[in-house]
């Protein structure tokens, strides 16, 4: 039995209480971190481009088409009669779409490195509904004792607590430690949100100043106590723009001394486009898709190439985790054994460009890979009653190990042009 194995307790980084980063500190609002600002899986979606990085993510996976399949050998057929076709496709449950469940469940994973989902099952074991579950609230943990020895997950609601079977939880998660638990990449990269959300309360506070930077008055004597109280009053009256391109009178001699650094000094703008690019490589996602376009030029090859390279390296591997998790637990020994899995139509993002599109379906039926009708109906469009149903090829392909068939006739041409 391997150590892991005989391991007791809850999975996952282990924190000290006192530690900004412990679950109980990030509940209330986060720690502090050196820039002045509580970073929080809640808090750091205040920041702009964390809400377009973790949506964008999150509403991709809600809409790719997610289908039910029976692998026989190399072929694949499409299943409509599974009980579990109207929970992937359609309604996940009586209270929300698949889209919702799905939209719902990658946010969980992009911001605390976990989303779980419980599945719902009939009397014959097989999968009917699927429910998220709150990832502050849920975590795998080892039982060792009793029939139920072995992972299982520990979740509350309504503030009871209820343990449920591995096979009953769906769960997505990031890159981890110990392979049972994803980090949460909020908690791991906390300094560089607190620098964003510090920087943006910067800017506002600056604005609420009046756009002026801070200084300190110089009064020649000494304020009496009516004076302080008028000057207190006067700084106090109006706050925020209310008080923009307002004349201040100084009494008795005052003189304003301008102090801090003004905002072109220190960079504000650069350091507020920097943390974007930081929150870019947290979540592996293009500038550009988080409306971003420092260093570049415009939509074009370029930027196509960076969507590509999104696809294949953010989007994929978050691909791969849910289609494993989802055949491991939505399905039965039996049904495994006949080959029922799910899978995503990524081609579905290829959608945009119909130039490139429309190329790649016509090589794939001028090769005899699909017929026309297969492309009316991955077009939206329906079949043409049998019309259609037909593999045609290129009269330019042919075998190799058969014999060319105007071989002779060639053959008879260079004779005749040669005499």
């Amino acid at each position: 039995m391997s150590f892991l194995r005989r391991v007791a307790g809850s999975f996952g980084q282990s924190q000290g209480v006192g530690s900004d980063s412990h679950w109980l500190a990030r509940a209330l609002g986060g720690g502090k971190t050196h820039a002045g600002a509580s970073v929080s899986e809640y808090t750091a979606l205040n920041i702009t481009a964390v809400y377009s990085a973790v949506g964008i993510l999150a509403d991709l996976l809600g809409m790719l088409p997610l289908r039910v399949y029976q692998r026989d050998g190399e072929r694949r057929s499409l299943v409509q009669d599974h009980p579990l076709v109207p929970a992937l496709g359609g309604q996940a449950n009586e209270y929300m779409t698949s889209f919702t469940l799905r939209q719902t469940s990658q946010g969980h994973a992009s911001l605390w490195g976990n989303g779980y989902i419980e599945v719902e099952k009939n009397n014959k074991g097989e999968a009917v509904s699927l429910w998220p579950l709150l990832p502050d609230c849920t975590h795998p943990y080892r039982n060792q004792s009793g029939a139920d020895s072995g992972i299982r997950y520990r979740t509350q609601l309504d503030g009871q607590s209820f343990s449920l079977p591995p096979d009953r939880v769906v769960h997505i998660k990031s890159f981890g430690h110990d392979g049972y638990c994803g980090l949460s990449p909020i908690a791991l990269h906390r300094q560089a949100l607190g620098m964003a959300l510090a920087t943006e309360e910067f800017g506002a506070k600056f604005f609420g100043n009046d756009a002026k930077s801070g200084g300190f008055l110089t009064h020649p004597g000494t304020l009496g106590d009516d004076a302080q109280k008028r000057l207190a009053e006067s700084m106090n009256k109006k706050s925020g723009l209310d008080k923009a391109h307002r004349v201040r009178v100084l009494e008795e001699g005052m003189k304003f001394h301008q102090t801090t650094i003004p905002p072109e000094d220190a960079q504000f703008l650069g350091t507020r486009e920097f943390q974007i690019a930081e929150i870019a490589r947290i979540f592996r996602v293009p500038l550009v898709l988080l409306q971003s376009h420092e260093k570049s030029t415009a939509w074009g090859t370029g930027i196509e190439q960076f969507i590509i390279g999104f696809r294949s390296f953010t989007l994929q591997p978050w691909v791969r985790c849910w289609e494993d998790e989802l055949n491991t637990k939505l399905f039965t020994a039996s049904e495994r054994s006949k080959g029922l899995e799910v899978r995503f139509a990524l081609n579905e993002l290829a959608r945009g460009d119909l130039q490139s599109r429309a190329a790649y379906l016509e090589k794939l039926m001028q090769m005899g890979a699909i017929t026309p009708d297969e492309v009316r109906i991955e077009e939206g469009y329906n079949p043409k009653d049998g019309l259609l149903d037909r593999h045609f090829i290129s009269t330019n392909l042919r075998d190799m190990s058969e014999p060319d068939p105007n071989a002779e006739a060639s053959r008879a041409m260079r004779n005749a042009l040669s005499e």
